[in-house]
């Protein structure tokens, strides 16, 4: 675990000075979140119509963003927890603002009892763990703190980036895999960014009608039998 802890510090220490490429000015990093947050809110508020009183546990939540978010879907602040390995990014997202409850831990050893939260979530998180048994051990510990009738909140590259040896896209197949005995709904969402960020309304809108073009999944996973 900690040669894990150090591949991915390097990792992430290295994404630190890409930050200003995901910056939301830019129309294509824009139209994409937008589209992932209306997503999200209409299937949240379709699981559940008041989010308030209902636990989220957000795995490699790193600055705590995806918190706000949360909170702007109706969930209640003190409802939301954020996990991630490196201790350094969450207190970089608090020193940000981003003032939430986070727990410096493995997401392959959860210091949470069993059934404790509504929602897990996890925002491209899992194609940066290239160890299958790795990944394996997280998916279980994410099945075995979530309530029965909860879910999980997928969002991850779908493709692999050939130019990036740090992550592997995961597919339908090994979702399959890490989650054997759970539903899955599968939505292919996000434009790809490199083309996304060359690109401003209507041919935003335009390219990601073709679903070939779209990088990501969002997937809810559950309900948990």
């Amino acid at each position: 675990m900690e040669n894990e802890r150090d591949r991915m510090d390097q990792v992430f220490q290295a994404r630190r000075a890409l930050a200003s490429r995901y910056r939301l000015d830019n129309p294509g990093n824009r139209f994409n979140f937008e589209t992932l947050c209306e997503n999200m809110g209409c299937r949240l508020h379709e699981l559940w119509p008041v989010p308030a009183g209902k636990k989220i546990l957000d795995i490699g939540a790193g600055e705590l963003y995806w918190g706000d978010q949360f909170v702007a879907m109706g969930v209640n602040k003190d409802d939301y927890v954020g996990v991630d390995l490196l201790v350094w990014r969450l207190q970089k997202g608090r020193a940000s603002g981003h003032d939430h409850q986070a727990v410096a831990a493995s997401a392959a050893e959860l210091p949470f009892e069993s059934a404790t939260f509504d929602l897990i979530s996890q925002f491209t998180m899992m194609t940066s763990v290239l160890d299958n048994a790795l990944k394996s051990r997280i998916a279980a510990e994410m099945i075995r703190v979530l309530k029965p009738g909860g879910y999980i909140l997928w969002y991850d590259f779908r493709y692999s980036n050939p130019s990036n040896p740090d992550t592997c896209g995961i597919g339908r197949g090994e979702l399959k895999r890490l989650f054997p005995e759970q539903p899955i709904s599968l939505q292919a969402i996000t434009l790809l960014p490199p083309l996304a960020r060359k690109l401003g309304l209507p041919l935003l809108k335009f390219f990601h009608a073709c679903p070939i073009l779209r990088s990501h999944y969002l997937a809810w996973i559950g309900p948990k039998g």
